[in-house]
């Protein structure tokens, strides 16, 4: 598989996974949380909203700045 392809493939696999846990959460009632609370448990913790923006300044870094730079 070239390059494209791996990508592409990785974004239909989240697009089926995501549409089958909506399947399951209509027909067999899970009970599943709103974002707005599950965002609320995982920024309850400092160390965890510090790796969160660490995180995303890494990938910003390497993504956006190294494409511009070139």
């Amino acid at each position: 598989m070239t390059d494209p392809q791996i990508v592409i493939t990785g974004y239909l696999v989240l697009v089926a996974l995501g549409l089958t846990l909506w399947i399951l959460s209509k027909v067999e009632r899970i009970k599943l949380h709103k974002v707005g609370v599950l965002m609320d448990r995982i920024l309850h913790h400092r160390t965890t909203r510090v790796a969160i923006i660490l995180g995303w300044w890494w990938l910003g870094w390497h993504f956006l700045v190294n494409q511009i730079a070139r």
